[in-house]
């Protein structure tokens, strides 16, 4: 009885153990089931187009970057083409003996074991590059080209500079930072500030590759397109005159602009750089460019900062007077210096200029006019004045190392020199010097501001930008005043720079100011004994020459700003290269 008990007992722990197994089989299979139908049904396009892609490669494919013009549409920045030999390791097993036979056929003197050490461990379907490809290399291996089935000939696109005095404004390329890593980016002045302008969009090439990676067909193309242009305001003819104007054995630069819209029509540096030297990766060049204590790759015509001296005088004459600190008849008399308590304080013109108005002040660069004005001025009136005018400001044209100069105030010296402002140095800043710090660019803009009655476009670079309108409209009288003075400065015989009528008479007129900047700090008592003025000083101490002038004189269009670097007075030396800049453009009417 027992034993029958114990029987059925062990067939019902069977059957419920079959049960559960068969429960569980049935579960499992459901959710097989479930899962082939998603992937099958529900989800087959998904996967499909995941089939497909993994059977297709995409290359990309470099765009040409946009070209950059002149305001009369020649080009300054385009691209040009080079070619290379190139291998495919995939297309001829015996590859090593066709590189042989390329370096025999046409000369090439390649290192044949770099090369071979270099292929063992390149991708086979990859282009690999063997050596650069001259015009006539090419010929002669087109006419053999039945000899070799790995080596191609690929036309490579690359950056062209054809003029070397732009280099300073147009800049240059390095490597992009892609993913696709396919072309260059700008890093340097307007290449690299209209980057995302100039540089395109990529093309791709679609292909049917196999489990291996080698490509069996072409699907499609996707073209690449061009970059936009650039259309500058640079005329180029000027731009090229100028150039050839600046001293080659001097530091300096020289700037027209447009008063009218603030065109920039010609802005050179020198020393210059060919930017063309990066692009063709002429490293010992780059390195010596780089290590230059003459600093090729600096413009100093935007971001060379000199004390501007008399050039500045007709700011603190406006400021006398809007402020009726003067009058165009008010006197002082010239002895050749000024005292301020224990101090003197000097003219460059040692036994003074005698009675002085503001015209004469002006016309004969009389500094201790400036001096008496200078006793009853405002720093920080001058300082805001100045900003008014142009100076002291950023000017964003898309240039590297773009500053803002420096026309100081007392608030200024209290946070960067932690000292009182002293009113001795208001005299000094009126005359230029001091902390005065201010580009040739800033200079030409200052003159437009004069010329336009104080309402004034900034400079602009790109012919497609807006005309901005800055600074404040200032009493008419006033402009005429000091236009009547500038104009005197070059014209009336007594005038700083009235030789140039003699140098060139027949040369447009013109108007403007002579202007000496200091190298460095001179003593008062140096500046009476006239120390740096003799030939014996050393050229590193010896003045900026500075010259602001515009043309023609019954209305004024073009203004020309001129700084040598250690070139002496104003008048000797930067006026006449104005004077021929400026009659230049005036005759090629830019």
């Amino acid at each position: 009885m027992e034993k029958n008990n114990t029987s059925k007992d062990s067939i019902k722990i069977l059957n419920r153990r079959s049960f559960i197994i068969l429960t569980i089989g049935l579960f499992l299979s459901l959710i097989v089931v479930i899962r082939l139908f998603s992937l099958q049904i529900l989800n087959f396009g998904f996967y499909k187009k995941k089939s497909v892609e993994n059977k297709v490669s995409v290359k990309a494919t470099p765009p040409l970057r946009g070209d950059i013009y002149d305001t009369t549409k020649k080009l300054l920045a385009g691209n040009s083409s080079s070619y290379e030999f190139v291998i495919y390791k995939n297309l001829n097993k015996n590859y090593q003996k066709e590189i042989e036979k390329l370096n025999s056929l046409l000369s090439l003197n390649l290192n044949l074991e770099e090369i071979n050490k270099k292929l063992y461990k390149f991708n086979q379907y990859s282009a690999f590059k063997i050596t650069s490809a001259s015009w006539e290399q090419i010929v002669s291996f087109e006419k053999n080209k039945f000899l070799f089935t790995s080596i191609k000939i690929i036309e490579l696109k690359k950056r062209y500079y054809p003029y070397k005095n732009l280099s300073q404004i147009i800049g240059y390329l390095g490597r992009s930072n892609d993913s696709l890593d396919l072309y260059n980016k700008g890093v340097f002045h307007l290449e690299k500030s209209h980057d995302d302008l100039l540089k395109g969009k990529p093309g791709k090439i679609f292909n049917e590759v196999n489990s291996k990676g080698k490509i069996i067909r072409e699907i499609s193309i996707e073209e690449p397109i061009k970059g936009k242009d650039l259309n500058l305001t640079i005329n180029l003819d000027l731009q090229n005159y100028c150039q050839s104007l600046l001293p080659k054995n001097k530091k300096g630069s020289i700037v027209i602009i447009d008063k009218s819209d603030g065109s920039i029509l010609s802005m050179n540096s020198n020393p210059t750089f060919d930017a063309q030297v990066f692009e063709d990766k002429k490293n010992i060049e780059i390195n010596n460019l780089l290590n230059d204590e003459s600093k090729p790759l600096f413009n100093r015509a935007f971001s060379g900062f000199y004390p501007p001296g008399s050039v500045f005088k007709p700011i603190p004459a406006l400021l006398g007077l809007q402020n009726n600190l003067i009058n165009e008849n008010t006197e002082i008399f010239c002895k050749g210096h000024s005292s301020l308590k224990d101090r003197n304080y000097y003219c460059w013109k040692k036994r003074g200029h005698g009675k002085v108005n503001l015209k004469k002040a002006i016309r004969e660069s009389c500094d201790v006019y400036f001096y008496e004005l200078a006793k009853k001025t405002d720093i920080n009136d001058l300082s805001a004045l100045a900003t008014n005018l142009g100076l002291n400001q950023k000017y964003e044209l898309g240039l590297s190392n773009s500053q803002s100069g420096l026309v100081p105030n007392k608030k200024w010296k209290r946070a960067y020199l932690d000292e009182s402002w002293y009113q001795g140095e208001t005299l000094i800043t009126c005359i230029g010097q001091g902390y005065n710090l201010t580009s040739p660019l800033q200079l030409a803009n200052l003159y437009s501001a004069i010329l336009n009655g104080g309402k004034y476009p900034l400079p602009r670079i790109n012919k497609e930008s807006d005309i901005i309108y800055s600074g404040k409209s200032f009493n008419i009288n006033y402009q005429n005043i000091l236009l009547e003075s500038l104009m005197a400065v070059v014209q009336e015989p007594t005038g700083t720079a009235f030789k140039l009528n003699n140098l060139h008479p027949k040369y447009v007129k013109i108007g403007g100011k002579t202007g000496t900047s200091q190298v460095i700090r001179i003593k008062e008592e140096e500046r009476e004994d006239d120390l740096y003025k003799t030939k014996d000083v050393d050229d590193r101490f010896k003045d900026h020459s500075v010259f602001v002038g515009y043309a023609p004189l019954d209305n004024p269009k073009f203004i020309a700003s001129v700084i040598i670097e250690n070139g002496g007075s104003g008048s000797s030396v930067a006026a006449p290269i104005a004077h021929k800049a400026l009659n230049f453009a005036y005759n090629l009417d830019v």
